[in-house]
C-alpha cells in the first residue's frame, strides 16, 4: 500500500542554494534505493516536502526527518488513499521558485500548513491539503519537460 506524507518545517540553520541542491541530490539517491518519490521545496525559511512510497518505508523516513536538527517540523499530513504515485519519476525533485512560476499553490499550501497547524488552535482540512497535492501532481509532466 502506498502512503503519502506532506509536511512543512522551519529551517533551524541557514541553507544556501548549494546546500539545498546537495540536500535534494542526497535525498534523491537514498529515496531511489528505497522506492520513495516526491519533491522538496524551500522558501521563506520553510521546507515543504511531499513523499510517497510503501507504508513502512515512508514511516521510517518521516521519523528520520522529524529527528533532523537542521529544521523543526511544524505540521504533517498523511494519507493512505493513494492508488498510484503522484510523482512516479521524482525520487526527490527539488522545486525552486523559478520552476514553480506557474504553480503558485506551493506557497498557498505551505502557508496553510504553517498557519493552520494545531499549535495555532486551528484545525486543518485534510481534504483541502490533498486536493492541492493532486493539483500539483497534474503539473508534474509539464515540469518534467523543463528538466529533461
Amino acid at each position: 500500500m502506498i502512503k503519502g506524507i506532506v509536511y512543512v518545517s522551519k529551517a533551524a540553520i541557514d541553507f544556501s542554494a548549494d546546500d539545498l541542491k546537495q540536500l535534494a541530490e542526497t535525498a534523491s539517491d537514498c529515496n531511489a534505493q528505497h522506492g520513495i518519490t516526491g519533491y522538496l521545496y524551500f522558501e521563506k525559511g520553510h521546507f515543504l516536502q511531499y513523499i510517497e512510497g510503501e507504508n513502512t518505508v515512508v514511516d521510517v523516513l518521516i521519523d528520520n526527518i522529524k529527528r533532523d536538527k537542521r529544521h523543526v517540523v511544524l505540521n504533517v499530513e498523511t494519507t493512505t488513499d493513494i492508488i498510484s504515485r503522484k510523482f512516479p519519476t521524482w525520487h526527490m525533485q527539488q522545486l525552486t521558485k523559478s520552476s514553480l512560476i506557474q504553480i503558485n499553490m506551493e506557497n498557498v499550501l505551505m502557508d496553510y500548513m504553517v498557519h493552520c497547524g494545531k499549535k495555532n488552535g486551528m484545525d486543518m482540512n485534510s481534504e483541502s491539503t490533498w486536493r492541492m497535492i493532486d493539483k500539483l501532481s497534474g503539473f508534474r509532466k509539464k515540469l518534467s519537460y523543463s528538466y529533461g
